[in-house]
């Protein structure tokens, strides 16, 4: 039995769409470049002594010098390169910490 306290339903509902904002779809992420081959584009010597280096001293000492220089006088790097650099100098310390050439420092723990 229904009851008769009940609010009544208004069924009459006129939808306005004419204001809504309408956003485009997202346009698509740029792709991943490797970092070797945005190096290699721009700066194949430093490509070619990373990887006759590669998992070296030698080659984080240069990484180290070549991202973390205090020399006034350098324009620097693009930022592509400079991220690129940024992620390989990265992944050799992780090798190097692997393979025990160099030590963990307490900012890794």
């Amino acid at each position: 039995m229904p009851d008769d306290n009940r609010p009544q339903l208004n069924w009459d509902i006129q939808l306005n769409f004419d204001n809504l904002e309408v956003t485009k779809p997202a346009a698509p992420p740029p792709p991943i470049i490797p970092p070797r081959i945005i190096i290699g584009e721009k700066f194949p010597k430093i490509l070619l002594r990373i990887e006759l280096l590669w998992g070296s001293l030698e080659l984080h000492n240069y990484l180290e010098h070549t991202l973390f220089t205090d020399r006034s006088n350098r324009q620097g790097f693009p930022e592509d390169v400079l991220r690129a650099l940024g992620e390989i100098h990265t992944e050799h310390v992780r090798v190097l910490k692997q393979k025990n050439l160099i030590s963990v420092d307490v900012w890794d723990i």
